[in-house]
């Protein structure tokens, strides 16, 4: 099995419309009786970790203040075949304003989705869900970050162009890309894959990291972390992830994004208990060398954060590509077939064999004239937000001046996903 098996492999499929219904939502509380039967389903359609019933709820928990709740829940008779967790929120920007729907989730972490809807209902789904939120009142709705892998994105965007609701306007654009990495059934297969540069490297790695060690018979090994020793380890992890970004003068991740230390945690101990957690300790003897935190959930690793020790001679041993590789050998030993390995374009990824896919996103707007143009102007003051703060004030000038680093704003954040 290949990352590839995750796109879609026909062009046509059966709709079944007649049969499916929908009930929404307002609170995670209501929902509560059915999270098992949710999972499940997010996982039988090759779901992300970021839609299952934990990471939603507890996000929602985190950064759901001053929003509106919708969770829309689709069956064709007695079975699951949609979820779609939405929220509506009032944006200004300036004078401007707009009334926006968003997938929950879709901001304050970088995540990005595969909407968990049966191949077989797309239609079906969206039709109702258009029927439902014709009943709402909002300007725009941004169905996405979707994930590079989702097989039935062109099905969904002319789901929506087809939707017999009218009066709507839909536009898919490329927000970015994201990196795969496709696993083979053992290491030994998965090293053969690369280029002989790359293979001399490892190799080159692991003898000079353990020829820095007086005691010769030292190793490298990796272990997962597991509920005895998960408080420790994750305190470790997020020490030395942020030490490793302030010595650069950066926030780091748990530093740039509000609540993020709190929210990972909670998501971590509560993934922990589904034994989806895989945050792994990578040692020299007794020398940690580095973490990387992610999550399994089907076949698919979800790789997003890791750590790095900041003792300065280990760096250029290529200390990140051991971290890596520990990564790899681990998910081939669980049967893992992809590694999702998030957002960006990273060389250091493509020469170990990451592919790239784009991040695409679906913006439905209301045909009504005042609210196009309203939607037009605030997409353009978010993109001017979008340029002055964040790759003008937070990445050029402010490192320059030596400011220490602040969270991002609430602003951006909250308007980013739309511009």
């Amino acid at each position: 099995m290949d990352c590839k098996k995750y796109t879609k492999m026909t062009t046509t499929n059966k709709q079944t419309v007649s049969a499916v219904h929908a009930k929404v939502y307002t609170d995670f509380e209501q929902l509560q009786p059915i999270q098992q039967e949710w999972d499940t389903f997010v996982e039988s359609v090759s779901g992300d970790i970021f839609m299952t019933f934990d990471w939603c709820q507890i996000w929602w928990k985190y950064y759901g203040g001053n929003r509106d709740l919708k969770v829309f829940i689709f069956r064709c008779n007695t079975e699951l075949v949609g979820i779609i967790p939405l929220f509506f929120e009032k944006l200004w920007l300036g004078p401007v304003f707009v009334k926006a729907g968003k997938i929950v989730g879709s901001d304050y972490t970088l995540s990005q989705f595969s909407i968990p809807i049966d191949s077989e209902h797309i239609k079906a789904v969206v039709d109702n869900f258009c029927d439902l939120i014709s009943k709402e009142h909002w300007d725009i709705l941004h169905i996405g970050p979707i994930a590079g892998l989702y097989g039935d994105y062109d099905d969904l965007k002319n789901a929506f162009n087809q939707s017999p609701c009218g009066s709507i306007s839909v536009v898919s654009e490329i927000k970015g890309v994201q990196t795969y990495f496709e696993l083979f059934d053992s290491w030994e297969t998965q090293l053969s894959n690369l280029s002989k540069k790359q293979r001399k490297n490892i190799g080159r790695s692991y003898r000079s990291m353990c020829e820095t060690t007086k005691d010769k018979s030292l190793s490298i090994n990796s272990q997962l972390v597991t509920s005895q020793d998960f408080e420790k380890t994750f305190r470790e992890f997020v020490r030395a992830h942020q030490s490793h970004w302030r010595e650069m003068g950066k926030a780091g991740h748990f530093g740039d994004w509000p609540n993020a230390q709190l929210f990972h945690h909670e998501v971590a101990t509560a993934q922990l208990k589904h034994h989806r957690l895989r945050l792994l300790r990578i040692d020299l003897g007794e020398l940690c060398l580095g973490h990387k935190y992610g999550y399994k959930f089907g076949d698919k690793y979800f790789s997003l954060l890791n750590s790095q020790s900041t003792i300065s001679n280990l760096q250029k041993f290529g200390l990140g590509r051991i971290l890596f590789v520990e990564q790899v050998k681990t998910a081939i030993t669980e049967g893992v077939r992809c590694i999702d390995s998030m957002r960006g374009k990273y060389e250091h990824k493509r020469s170990l064999g990451g592919e790239l896919y784009p991040i695409r996103s679906l913006y439905v707007t209301r045909q009504r004239s005042e609210v196009r143009i309203r939607v037009y102007l605030f997409r353009l003051c978010a993109r001017l937000l979008n340029l002055l703060y964040c790759r003008i004030w937070f990445a050029r000038i402010a490192p320059k001046l030596a400011i220490k680093p602040r969270p991002f704003r609430k602003v951006w954040i909250r308007t980013s996903g739309l511009v």
